[in-house]
C-alpha cells in the first residue's frame, strides 16, 4: 500500500480552545486534540523560516483516521 507524508505540529490559537495539535495530510488540515502515531515519526526543526512553525513532526503513513478528537496515524 502506498504511504503519504503527515504533517503535525502544534496550534497555538487552537490549543485556547482545546484543540492543540494540526495533522496536514493528503492536502487537508485536520484539528485535533490528540495524536495516536502508530509509525515512526520524526521531528524537525527550521530556525530559519520566518513564520511558526518552525517545529514539527512528519510521519509516512497509510492511512489517516479521525476518532474522538484522535488523529490515530497508521
Amino acid at each position: 500500500m502506498k504511504r503519504y507524508k503527515a504533517i503535525m505540529h502544534f496550534n497555538k490559537p487552537g490549543s485556547t480552545k482545546g484543540t492543540p495539535w494540526t495533522v496536514h495530510f493528503r492536502g487537508t488540515c485536520h484539528i485535533v486534540e490528540s495524536i495516536d502515531c502508530r509509525v515512526r515519526m520524526h521531528s524537525e526543526f527550521k530556525p530559519e523560516k520566518k513564520q511558526n512553525p518552525r517545529a514539527f513532526f512528519t510521519a509516512q503513513i497509510q492511512k489517516l483516521t479521525i476518532e474522538n478528537g484522535c488523529a490515530v496515524l497508521e
